[in-house]
């Protein structure tokens, strides 16, 4: 492996394997007694321990890991703060009543209000992703005494029953064997690179928005994502501002899905602080638990939150060693600068890829350290690459020890993700086996 041109932390650290377990063994029982929602190539991989932004396999094998573990560890594996903050509150008290309060979710729900966007004040706790998107319609509907959800074309917000409804994949739509929500309506999406309405883009699609609300008297709220975590697709200001302006004059409440977005991902604490949004009721999940444990919030403003009535509370919602950790996170984020670095190395790791004019890539795009790379069979018809031959280059990563995720609406783009604190010498490091595995798969092509 190429050395680093800059060198700013040490590279691949020493960690230290278990033997009393092997990867045939976990993969054997991973097997047998695990139910998975989804694997693709190399997956799943028998992670044993991880630092920084890598981890160690049962075999010994060490990775870069370029999906942050699912996109959760914002400060890396087990960063040192977050560790000692879970185990000082585990020897507290790990688990209260929701009909009670704990010092470390009070903290973090103070904390969220103090660096949300808008006039968002109050956090109801949840356990997940999929459990924050079913809880903010929910509130969107009790605010807006209104069915209707609008939603984007391309949108992904979850698997469960409800967050179904607003998830644009059709294989994702057909897993719930039934009939979704018919009050849904989906709106176009920005996908600049692929628009069929090439220049005029912009309009078009917002005028065609425009249209579908005002044939959908039951709408009472747009849920999207600032940025779609699927392809990596990265609206413009002016796209969002026109956005904001047709959902105001018809007096839709927003709700912006930041849990893939959230804490420091795009550059920015939020997502929504690019386009100057204010959103009525904002999802969060991902890194919110610091790593530790499962843990997501809806937030919303005072209007929204006084007209909530739950109806149920999450069992383990606001875990107070969860809610400690996150508030570790956040507090990791400020002072160690993470936006701003994330804000730099997207611009880095983006620009090192273009500097080779690699094989296939057609498409480049971050936000921060949200985004990825769009692979094509050939630039100037942009038709996708093949998904055999995608997939192939995924596996070569993992191969040569950098663990990535496939997506896309084509499925032809290569999400990366690492850590926030990453460092240039990092990410010369993957360059470079980037660079080698997309040579490797166009030889491959050709033969």
């Amino acid at each position: 492996m190429a050395s680093p041109a800059i060198n700013l932390r040490p590279v691949r650290p020493s960690l230290a394997v278990s033997r009393r377990t092997s990867n045939a063994r976990l993969l054997a029982d991973d097997t047998e007694f695990v139910m998975r929602p989804w694997s693709g190539a190399g997956e799943p991989l028998p992670i044993v321990e991880g630092k920084g932004i890598y981890v160690l396999d049962a075999d010994g094998q060490q990775y870069m890991d370029f999906t942050s573990g699912y996109f959760v560890n914002q400060a890396g594996h087990t960063h040192p703060r977050v560790v000692a903050a879970a185990i000082e509150q585990l020897l507290r008290v790990s688990q209260v009543s929701g009909r009670h309060a704990s010092e470390p979710a009070v903290r973090l729900a103070m904390r969220l209000a103090e660096i949300a966007p808008g006039r968002l004040k109050k956090t109801l706790f949840t356990t997940g992703g999929c459990e924050s998107v079913e809880f903010a319609i929910k509130m969107a509907r009790q605010f807006s005494g209104k069915p209707g959800i609008a939603y984007l074309d391309n949108a992904f917000h979850g698997l469960s029953l409800t967050a179904l409804s607003a998830c644009a994949n059709e294989q994702y739509r057909r897993s719930a064997s039934a009939p979704l929500d018919p009050s849904f309506v989906r709106l176009p999406t920005p996908y600049g690179y692929r628009c069929p309405r090439g220049a005029h883009c912009l309009e078009e699609c917002a005028d065609e928005m425009e249209k579908i609300l005002d044939q959908s008297p039951h709408v009472g709220a747009i849920l999207a994502e600032p940025i779609q975590a699927v392809g990596g697709i990265i609206p413009t200001e002016a796209w969002w501002r026109r956005v904001d302006e047709i959902r105001q004059e018809r007096g839709l409440l927003l709700v912006l899905d930041e849990i893939q977005t959230g804490l420091g991902r795009t550059g920015a604490m939020f997502a929504a602080e690019h386009y100057g949004l204010e959103p009525d009721i904002m999802t969060l999940a991902k890194g919110l638990s610091g790593g530790v444990g499962s843990l997501g919030g809806v937030m919303a403003t005072p209007e929204v939150a006084g007209k909530f009535f739950g109806a149920t509370s999450p069992t383990s919602a606001s875990n107070a060693v969860s809610c400690a950790a996150g508030l570790a996170m956040i507090d990791v984020i400020l002072e160690e600068s993470l936006c701003e670095n994330s804000r730099a190395m997207g611009d880095y790791l983006a620009g090192s890829i273009a500097d080779r004019d690699l094989p296939f890539v057609g498409d480049i795009r971050f936000k921060g350290l949200m985004g990825g790379v769009e692979l094509v069979a050939e630039r100037a018809t942009k038709k996708p690459l093949p998904k055999e031959l995608v997939l192939r280059i995924k596996a070569d990563l993992l191969e040569r020890g950098v663990v990535i995720t496939v997506t896309g609406p084509l499925g032809n783009v290569l999400r990366l993700q690492p850590p926030l604190s990453i460092a240039r010498g990092e990410i010369d490091l993957f360059v470079d086996e980037l660079a080698a595995s997309l040579h490797s798969a166009a030889r491959l092509s050709v033969a």
